[in-house]
């Protein structure tokens, strides 16, 4: 089996999972579940689809093309379109606050542990 994407999250992993499926490409979805392990963080590269390795080079064309390709616009004359909202870069502050509630569990978490190991 060899690795044909590296998918930022699972809806991406299995959107390529059925694309290759519907070539008739058998693949499968490896990763997705440590998305929950780590919570908020960030886990790109860890969400893959592999396929058996007579595959890979077929399959690796129909991921770059399905990357290439672009969606198809509608003709309209964009009177009654609302605009896009606005998508906003994260904070570093929240990163921030993060490392210091991690911080402040430390302690909280090592007093419990002695408390109940008694």
């Amino acid at each position: 089996m060899k690795s044909v994407y590296q998918a930022a999250h699972g809806v991406d992993a299995h959107m390529i999972r059925a694309l290759l499926e519907q070539a008739g490409i058998p693949a499968q979805v490896r990763g997705e579940y440590l998305q929950g392990a780590l919570g908020e963080l960030p886990v790109n590269g860890m969400v893959t689809v592999w396929v058996p390795d007579a595959d890979a080079t077929r399959a690796r064309e129909l991921v770059r093309d399905w990357e290439q390709s672009t969606p198809v616009e509608s003709v309209d004359d964009g009177q009654d379109a609302e605009p896009a909202p606005a998508i906003h870069a994260p904070r570093p502050r929240s990163r921030a606050i993060a490392v210091i509630a991690a911080l402040l569990l430390v302690p909280v978490l090592w007093w419990a542990v002695i408390r109940i190991l008694g």
